[in-house]
This record gives C-alpha cells, structure tokens and sequence, in this order.
C-alpha cells in the first residue's frame, strides 16, 4: 500500500510554486535533528544535484531532476539545460502529455475511481472531531465539505496535501518542468515517451483497500502551518539541488502530526520509498537501456528524488558500468 499523501508531500515540492513562502521546516528542528539530517544528505549517494551525464562505450544520456507542478523559477533551470534537450532525438519523462490526457479522460469515464459512489460517504465513517478538521482543510482549498465527503479518501489525501498557498498556480492551469520540457520538445518535434504506462501510476496511488486509505487519511493530517513550513524547505532544497536533504527532512514531520502513530509512520515511509521510488527507479532502467539502443541523443526528466540514494537512478546506472558525471 502507499499513500498518496506521502507520494504529493515528500516528492512533489514545486505544487507550492512561488506563492508559498513560509520559514522554511528546519526552524523548527532542534540544532541536533538538523546536524543529523544533514550528516544523513551528505551520505546519501548523488544527494546533491539535479542535471547529470551518463556515459558508456561513447554513449551519452542526459538526465534532469524535475519538479512536477509550476514555479517561476524553471525558466532558468529550461536556460541551462536547453542545449542538451535541443539535441536531443527522444525525451523520456514519467508521463507524456497524451498519457495525463488519457488518464483524466479514465477518471472522467469511471467516477467510482475519485469518488464515493455507493454506500456511507467519509463523514459517517470518520468520527466527528477528524471529519472537522479534514472538512476546514478542504474548504481551505476551495473544495466544499459535501464534495470531500464523497471523495475516495486517497484522492482526498492528494488534495489535502496541496497547501492553500499552491491553488492559485495549480487552478491557473500553469505547468511544471517536466510539461515546460516537453512543450519545447513539441516545438522542435523532438518525440517524447513515457518511462512507464500511465496505467501503473494510477494503480499504485489507488493501491490499499478502503480501510487501508481511511486509516492513512487519518494520518496524513498536519497542522497548516507545518504543511506551509515543510513545503517551503522542499522548494528552497530543490532550487538548491539538495535532493537527499528534502527527501530525508521529511521523516521529521512526524513530530507534528498529532493523529500519526511513529511506528505506522515509518512503516509507510518505507513503503513510500520502496513502491514510489525504488521499484519504479528498478523498472525504469531497462526503458532507458532500449532507447539508447535506438536513439543518438536521449535526455531523461523524472522527479528529482528518484536521482539520489543506493537505489536512485544514478547508482543503478553507475552499477550498470555507466560513468556518471554532475553538470
């Protein structure tokens, strides 16, 4: 089971966009937590970085760290990176513009995956004092409380872990790195892929039964004004290539959630880490293998997370024989 509030909160930084501007998480960790956290970065293998090389037998392949939604900030990152993408002769991302078409159109299609369509909605099946918060937190976000109450309690989850400060860029329909690549892509007909089926994505946010997902919507209540707090982290970490530090910085949110078990917790973040970013990262590469064989210039945009770690990309491809370069 993973959790889509776990999958939005720890990988998806950028849905906060330059509207968020809270003191940044760490002001809230004592001086010991944040030298540990930040001993546990400097460890982590391709912690820092987002545009790398990867060479083997005078082959080339660009690969770019990402963030999913929009923030001002991308042009720069689009000016840097723009000569290798120019180049390029295939682009891989985690979902092409036809694969997130495909998949609105499926939920569209079959309301049943969002939404509650039979039997008790969630304010029957949550006691009243956590229906009232998760019902001020929608209406937060501009979603009625009536309108929650019939959402699958994983996609609430999604929504609820989009902070207020995110909505207006999100809603204004603004596109994050991945969709301004691939809108230039468009532009200089280079073809686009996706690294997986946009059905496997779907499958694995809906994973869990009912019971499962309410108990994580219990969970994944933060107070605000820790949501805003580690959000601003997560941009400012990203912005700064610091890849292990926002992802390991959030184990430390722990502290504030006042409905979360530590043990459940944990269990999840491990599950998170496992079916979220290993098994796919693991899935990825023999994608990225085929279209080498195929193609003179492959450039590579995923979420930066899935660069860092024993099991990031990086080091699957380092362990392949590829020799892998920061640029």
């Amino acid at each position: 089971m993973i959790r889509a509030f776990a999958f939005l909160f720890m990988t998806l930084p950028a849905m906060a966009s330059a509207f968020c501007t809270a003191d940044g998480f760490e002001s809230l960790m004592t001086p010991e937590d944040l030298a540990a956290l930040h001993d546990l970065a400097d460890q982590t293998p391709f912690g820092s970085g987002l545009y790398w090389s990867a060479e083997k037998d005078g082959t080339e392949l660009i690969l770019l760290g990402t963030m999913h939604l929009p923030d001002p900030r991308h042009a720069g990152l689009l000016a840097r990176v723009a000569p290798d993408l120019d180049k390029a002769d295939l682009l891989l991302v985690e979902a092409t513009l036809e694969d997130q078409a495909a998949l609105q159109a499926q939920i569209a299609n079959n309301p049943q995956i969002m939404m509650i369509v039979d039997g008790p909605s969630l304010i029957d099946r949550l006691d009243d004092a956590t229906w009232n918060i998760i019902r001020d937190a929608a209406f937060a976000r501009g979603l009625p409380g009536v309108m929650a109450a019939k959402m699958q309690p994983w996609a609430l989850s999604m929504t609820l872990a989009m902070p207020p400060c995110a909505m207006t860029a999100m809603t204004a329909g603004e596109v994050g790195l991945d969709g301004i690549l691939m809108q230039r892509a468009a532009a200089l007909d280079i073809p686009v892929a996706a690294l997986e089926p946009w059905q496997d994505m779907l499958a694995l946010l809906m994973s869990g039964t009912f019971e499962e997902q309410l108990a994580a919507l219990r969970l994944s209540i933060v107070p605000p004004a820790i949501q805003d707090a580690m959000i601003s982290t997560l941009i400012t970490s990203y912005f700064e290539g610091e890849t292990a530090f926002s992802w390991h910085i959030s184990r430390y949110v722990i502290d504030f959630m006042p409905n979360a078990d530590p043990a459940e917790f944990e269990v999840q973040m491990q599950r998170l880490e496992d079916e979220l970013l290993t098994t796919r990262n693991q899935n990825w590469i023999p994608v990225i293998k085929e279209a080498v064989q195929t193609h003179d210039g492959v450039f590579v945009a995923f979420g930066a997370a899935h660069l860092m770690g024993e099991t990031g990309v990086l080091r699957l491809l380092e362990n392949d024989g590829w020799t892998i370069k920061r640029r």
